[in-house]
């Protein structure tokens, strides 16, 4: 995995000048340019550096300064991007089965968001002097951070448990008001027991020795 930076999918977008001018100036003006990375540093939102039409490579830009189209600014950036980047180690992916999709998000103000699905930030272990200080890995507190375009002109990055999907061949049924649905907790190590053993050979083909009544422990 990439880490602290990785490339994304050129996009064009509209960059709000007040960000590049330290809120001094320039609100409501905007500047053409072109998405070109993500950083992810844990602790904080997803920071984006853009390609300007005059040649400045601008970095260091939260999910809020970025439009793509004219738009007065409408939501907080921690409705946005509701958590905070989980790992320094992280990868992009873009879900081929959901690829350009229609999703809604529902914001932290519980109102309902449309857009259209891009790609998603995926965290990993981020191993620090020997020691996983992050909770990538951890089965009920990691999320996923799926890139989304709204229709509004912002953009959103939002885990599974905020998103309604649509996908007509697929999804025929109506959305629950409240998913009833828990958190994982479990991890599954399929090598974490004491009751089975490979063959003592060289053998390609080797046998497995299994005590019965372990085998579906």
């Amino acid at each position: 995995m990439p880490l602290h930076e990785t490339s994304t999918p050129p996009i064009k977008v509209l960059v709000r000048r007040e960000f590049m001018l330290d809120h001094q100036a320039g609100h409501g003006e905007y500047e053409l340019g072109v998405m070109i990375s993500v950083r992810s540093i844990p602790g904080n939102v997803a920071l984006f550096q853009v390609l300007l039409e005059n040649g400045v490579l601008r970095d260091k830009l939260p999910i809020h300064a970025l439009h793509h189209v004219e738009h007065e600014h409408e939501h907080p950036f921690h409705h946005l991007q509701l958590w905070n980047c989980f790992s320094s180690n992280f990868n992009l992916v873009e879900l081929q089965y959901i690829s350009g999709l229609i999703v809604e998000v529902k914001l932290k103000s519980g109102k309902w968001a449309r857009g259209r699905y891009l790609w998603t930030m995926q965290w990993g272990s981020d191993i620090t002097h020997g020691i996983d200080l992050s909770l990538a890995v951890d089965p009920a507190e990691h999320k996923s951070a799926h890139f989304i375009e709204l229709d509004n002109g912002e953009y959103a990055l939002q885990p599974n448990n905020r998103l309604r999907w649509f996908e007509p061949s697929h999804v025929t049924k109506p959305y629950p008001e409240k998913p009833d649905y828990k958190v994982n907790t479990d991890e599954w190590n399929c090598e974490a027991f004491d009751k089975w053993a490979t063959e003592d050979s060289d053998s390609w083909a080797y046998n497995v020795s299994i005590e019965q009544q372990n085998i579906n422990k």
